[in-house]
């Protein structure tokens, strides 16, 4: 499905981003791994891509992964912006280097990005782009202010990116994960108080009473990226287990 077309990924060293890259592994695509963690480079060997080591925060990390994209493959097909950091605390408490670092990562990066990708796709007669947000900016949670803001921010970035690319034939969708059984979250359920408690909580939240799994994200990235959603653009899938479908414990029997 996506034989000899060079797919960028970010923030994919582990978790979703690793699964993204491993679907597209699978389908043929010519990788370029992206991630601040030298563990990106094991993922790229693996996968038999490229690996860019780069702090997308900065203009120049930015700039240096599509350069290297193009030294190494020609061409920019697709690019999947997932990279992502968060810190939480409420708006009363967030310290505003921590805010503006969650922005520039979480937003400023993936319009940049995705300016910079969009050019090249033009040349190559189009492209696509997905970009992961979350159900959390799809609606606000309590003492998670920055990265709310930035998740939000990116379903309307993805809409204005949609508007404005169209005439390069450039697509622009996101997915909005509910909670995916990442080794980071994980880990946080043991560290929890009451684990399995915790856990079930977490699964009440979903319709489908269980947490979701990176493969089922990338999945839902796969099909925004190819030509199976030619017609598709500015679109938000969330892939929650049908958290949002419900006001409150999705799962929970009543």
């Amino acid at each position: 499905m996506f034989q000899g077309k060079v797919v960028l990924v970010t923030g994919a060293a582990r978790g979703i981003g690793r699964a993204i890259a491993e679907a597209f592994a699978h389908e043929g695509a010519l990788l370029v791994l992206c991630d601040w963690s030298a563990e990106g480079a094991e993922v790229a060997k693996q996968l038999g891509g490229l690996f860019v080591y780069a702090d997308i925060a900065q203009p120049y990390g930015r700039e240096r992964l599509i350069h290297e994209a193009l030294r190494q493959w020609g061409a920019v097909h697709v690019l999947v912006n997932n990279a992502a950091i968060s810190a939480p605390g409420s708006a009363l408490r967030v310290k505003l280097e921590e805010w503006a670092r969650v922005l520039e990562v979480n937003l400023t990066a993936p319009m940049h990005l995705s300016a910079l990708a969009a050019r090249e796709m033009a040349k190559a007669g189009g492209g696509s782009i997905v970009n992961l947000a979350s159900v959390q900016g799809l609606f606000a949670e309590q003492n998670n202010a920055a990265y709310t803001a930035s998740k939000g921010g990116l379903i309307n970035l993805t809409r204005s990116l949609a508007l404005d690319l169209a005439p390069l034939n450039v697509r622009v969708n996101a997915v909005a994960p509910g909670a995916i059984a990442t080794e980071s979250l994980l880990q946080a359920l043991e560290l929890s108080e009451a684990p399995e408690q915790t856990r079930a909580d977490w699964e009440d939240l979903h319709a489908l009473r269980r947490l979701g799994k990176p493969e089922e994200v990338a999945q839902a990235v796969l099909f925004l990226a190819s030509e199976r959603a030619s017609f598709i653009t500015g679109a938000i899938l969330p892939v929650d287990g049908g958290m949002t479908a419900s006001f409150g414990m999705a799962g929970r029997p009543v």
